[in-house]
């Protein structure tokens, strides 16, 4: 007796494509602090500072909106060479990107203050060709709501 049940189709997500994306911030931050020792010579503590958060990633042409998670680190002392913005990785087994940006030490100070008071949400990235299975980030950039005072 031949089987009755139809086959789904597979759901088939677009290509990852360069040029200019939006994304929302969805949901509250975790910030991380810490600081490891590297093995030398010479030994070496160094510190780390990167907040994780929610994000949703919308593609230049197709209008597909990519759930995912944005991290934020600030660079190492150890790091010297920044020849990227930050990059995007696509989740190998999922429908879900992550979007990894680099920002100095006072930006993120600034953003933090920005987010805890839920006034960061909406941001634009600009991507460049895949290299390596990653995708460098050119440019990105984000607003703040003004806090309204009294008079």
């Amino acid at each position: 007796m031949p089987s009755t049940k139809r086959k789904r189709p597979a759901l088939k997500l677009p290509a990852i494509k360069p040029g200019n994306w939006r994304g929302e911030i969805l949901g509250s931050c975790e910030v991380n602090f810490g600081q490891v020792v590297q093995p030398g010579p010479p030994r070496q503590s160094v510190e780390f500072t990167y907040m994780i958060m929610p994000g949703v990633f919308t593609m230049p042409e197709v209008r597909f909106t990519w759930p995912g998670v944005i991290m934020i680190m600030t660079p190492t002392p150890m790091k010297t060479d920044f020849p990227d913005a930050g990059c995007l990785l696509k989740a190998e087994h999922l429908p879900s990107l992550h979007l990894s940006l680099e920002v100095t030490r006072g930006q993120f100070s600034d953003m933090l203050r920005m987010l805890e008071t839920n006034r960061l949400k909406d941001f634009h990235f600009t991507l460049e060709d895949e290299a390596d299975g990653s995708w460098p980030v050119y440019s990105w950039g984000m607003s703040a709501t003004s806090a309204t005072g009294g008079h």
